[in-house]
């Protein structure tokens, strides 16, 4: 029988604190959190935990200091051991080989979670064998609440809400354009970079298109983005944009799952809705050399024997790229709602932060958790299930914007 919220000895446990991720969320999380906070980081080596939390004592002195748990995570009774001990967890492991530990541990034990899981192909089994039972007990599972794809879903779905508050319009299609990225992969992204690309070579018979809707509770509306030959669109408030970004079609796939939850719970925002992502360039010539490194770049990512040789100048799994640098390389990007059936109604929202992709991960993940532990305000009269960033709603962008970021939501009528 899993525990009552009451009874837990812990508010939060961070899993998997010691890797290159985990530490900054541990960083994170003694930083932004009220000091009474009762809470855990967990992992495998004792010596590794010790040196982290001496090192989280001394960001914040005064703070909560937090308590060490030893874990194996391909241990499941020593996983449970701590997750019915926690009200909600952080789960930051290497998601395609103890992720589903955590997250069965977390619906057996009515432990609300967050991770930075957002592979769609990988969270479509968890929530096939997952959504269902955590909906039903009220066990909220954040997924994908890191730099790809936490800001675009929180992005597109504050956008759409302006509209429908400004005009009483449904969205036709938000446009989400990345300005300032920080792409330098850690350790442990490589890692999965590889274990992705080798089972998709692995994998018998021809290779189906992408379906933006793989994690949607129900299918949308195609409409195909109005670009040119080279795949360059223009938009009178946003510029030039390249289609060529690295995550669109995972980032889709989290947007369309936010809609298809928000369209059942009858709060949807539109019928026709439809997301496009794309890069801002200077100009044309920008964005034909932007389509050329992409595709350079993809089909390097789509070979076991390049990422094999490139793998020797990437950082090990648990590192990453230098922390003091990352922090100076801000992330900038903006949504821009337009009204289904008026292209002159338009409503944007905007975020900036001014350290990196990793950072901001931290930051998602640790407000995230803050959100359903203090708050637990969902979106739609939703409960619990398998869920999307976007779903905390309000109380997330306020505690994002109080944790150091800048979200800025405006509406007008051209």
């Amino acid at each position: 029988m899993a525990r009552s919220a009451e009874s837990r000895k812990y508010d939060l446990v961070v899993l998997g604190a010691t890797g290159y991720t985990g530490k900054l969320t541990a960083q994170s999380v003694a930083k932004n959190f009220p000091g009474d906070l009762k809470w855990a980081i967990a992992g495998r080596s004792k010596t590794k935990l010790q040196e982290l939390a001496a090192e989280l004592r001394g960001i914040r002195p005064d703070g909560s200091h937090p308590e060490i748990e030893i874990v194996d995570l391909e241990q499941t009774d020593q996983v449970d051991a701590v997750v019915q001990q926690t009200k909600v967890c952080i789960s930051i492991v290497t998601y395609w080989r103890v992720g589903e530990i955590v997250v069965e541990a977390c619906v057996k034990h009515k432990t609300d979670y967050v991770d930075a899981a957002g592979e769609p192909s990988h969270l479509k089994g968890w929530i096939e064998k997952y959504h269902e039972k955590a909906e039903s007990e009220g066990t909220a599972l954040i997924h994908a609440s890191s730099m790809y794809s936490g800001p675009q879903d929180l992005l597109s779905w504050a956008a759409a809400r302006e509209l429908k508050r400004a005009f009483g319009a449904d969205t036709k299609e938000v446009i989400l354009t990345n300005t300032k990225l920080d792409p330098n992969p850690s350790g442990g992204t490589f890692e999965g970079m590889m274990v992705g690309t080798s089972k998709k070579q692995e994998s018998k018979g021809p290779v189906a298109p992408p379906n933006p809707w793989i994690v949607s509770p129900i299918p949308g509306t195609a409409v195909h983005p109005q670009a040119t030959g080279l795949l360059i669109r223009e938009d009178p408030d946003l510029g030039l944009l390249s289609e060529y970004s690295m995550a669109r079609l995972q980032n889709q796939a989290i947007v369309y799952r936010t809609w298809g939850l928000l369209q059942v719970a009858n709060e949807g925002l539109g019928p026709n809705f439809q997301y496009n992502e794309y890069d801002s360039v200077g100009s044309k010539v920008e964005g034909f050399f932007k389509m050329l490194e992409f595709r350079i770049i993809t089909t390097l990512l789509s070979n076991i024997l390049t990422l094999r040789l490139l793998k020797l100048f990437m950082p090990a799994p648990g590192s990453g790229p230098d922390v003091r640098k990352t922090a100076t390389h801000p992330i900038e990007m903006q949504a821009l709602a337009i009204a289904d059936g008026n292209d002159a109604q338009r409503a944007t929202a905007s975020f900036s932060f001014p350290s990196g992709s990793y950072h901001t991960t931290a930051l998602f993940l640790s407000q995230a958790a803050a959100s359903l532990l203090y708050s637990k305000s969902l979106e739609g009269g939703i409960k619990g299930g398998c869920l999307t960033p976007a779903i905390l709603g309000e109380d997330f962008v306020q505690r994002i914007r109080a944790a150091g970021a800048v979200i800025e939501i405006s509406s007008k009528q051209k």
